[in-house]
């Protein structure tokens, strides 16, 4: 069964190698994280994503141009996985309380 998925909304610091940009989080989940940006990032580069004193590291696995910028999904290190309880987003919405 896969890790549930959260839908959010937060401003997070996006942080690589040669760059960093304020990034809006709006999924979640256990081993990632999808995020809306103004500017691309480099897919497949290791980055962190930093909010308030925690901070997830991983890698940008996909990064699309959409209609209002970009979209980046990043994938989790397995030693830094998300939680509610480490971490807790603005507007938390659970999806699977939303099946019926």
């Amino acid at each position: 069964m896969a890790a549930p998925r959260y839908l959010c909304s937060h401003l997070v610091q996006l942080n690589w190698n040669g760059g960093s940009m304020t990034v809006n989080l709006e999924e979640v989940w256990r081993e990632g994280a999808v995020l809306d940006a103004e500017e691309a990032a480099p897919e497949g580069t290791t980055a962190e994503i930093r909010c308030g004193s925690e901070f997830f590291t991983g890698r940008l696995i996909h990064v699309t141009r959409g209609d209002f910028g970009w979209r980046i999904e990043m994938e989790f290190s397995p030693l830094t996985p998300w939680s509610p309880e480490r971490f807790r987003p603005q507007h938390l919405i659970d999806l699977s309380m939303l099946e019926g």
